[in-house]
């Protein structure tokens, strides 16, 4: 609420010199300021705390449930307050919206027309609609389910027993950031590990590939050197062979006639 913090400077800074009537003028103009969400600098200021314990004190604790409060709150001190303006009632409903969003991100519509106090769809769509032109919340309407989804909100003003709510969400909130980081950690190291398997196992494989295209090379290469495994002889020590044997058999083909002509 930065923008609504601007429009408060100038309260804060009329109320420096304003007190009593005057000081309580400023605070109900400060609560119909279109633009004003947020009162704690407001309520800080010493001419409002000394309206504590005087006739305005009403005043004060009107301002009080604006900065703190809701529309339900001012419902059962109704009395004691009066009517509020068309601007003051708008406007804590709308806050009201916003304390609804900090504590759930989907809101029913039901839920908030009882917190409201408005009756009809078409009512609380139309608060909703403000609210987020006023950037009070971030989200969007699901008229199918009836209910409002929250993505972010604006913030109220913290009042001291708050701070100890606020530290436990912060430190919840710590908490599952760690184990959400020490997940990721781990999906990281998961990788990285897989990784290194998957590289290590594919030079392996890249390694035997290798292997066997030199192993089957080298078998190409002596086969081819062999002739396919037959022996050959040089064609002169072949023809010689083919003399002698050619020789040997006219030897014995002689030798054979002689014998039978020395028996006859």
């Amino acid at each position: 609420m930065d923008a609504s913090a601007t429009a408060l400077s100038q309260f804060v800074i009329l109320a420096q010199s304003a007190q009593g009537r005057a000081c309580e003028a400023l605070i109900r103009q400060a609560l119909d300021s279109a633009g004003v969400f947020v009162f704690g600098e407001l309520l800080d200021c010493p001419n409002v705390k000394a309206l504590d314990g005087t006739e305005n004190q009403k005043t004060l604790e009107l301002l009080r449930i604006f900065a703190f409060g809701t529309y339900a709150d001012y419902k059962v001190r109704q009395s004691e307050f009066g009517e509020l303006s068309v601007n003051q009632k708008r406007k804590l409903q709308m806050l009201t919206l916003v304390s609804m969003a900090t504590k759930d991100k989907l809101i029913k519509f039901s839920d908030l027309e009882a917190a409201i106090d408005v009756s009809g769809t078409r009512e609380v769509e139309d608060l909703i609609i403000e609210a987020v032109y006023q950037n009070l919340i971030v989200g969007k309407m699901d008229q199918e389910n009836q209910c409002l989804i929250v993505e972010s909100c604006a913030c109220r003003d913290c009042r001291d027993e708050d701070i100890d709510y606020i530290i436990e969400t912060l430190t919840t909130w710590q908490d599952s950031a760690q184990s959400m980081m020490q997940a990721l950690e781990g999906m990281v190291k998961y990788s990285q590990d897989s990784f290194e398997q998957q590289k290590t196992a594919r030079e392996d494989l890249e390694k035997q590939v290798q292997a066997t295209r030199e192993s089957l090379k080298e078998g190409e290469s002596k086969g081819g050197n062999s002739g396919g495994g037959i022996t050959r002889m040089p064609q002169d020590d072949a023809d010689e062979e083919s003399k002698r044997a050619k020789s040997t058999r006219g030897r014995w083909v002689g030798g054979a006639g002689q014998a039978a002509r020395g028996k006859h």
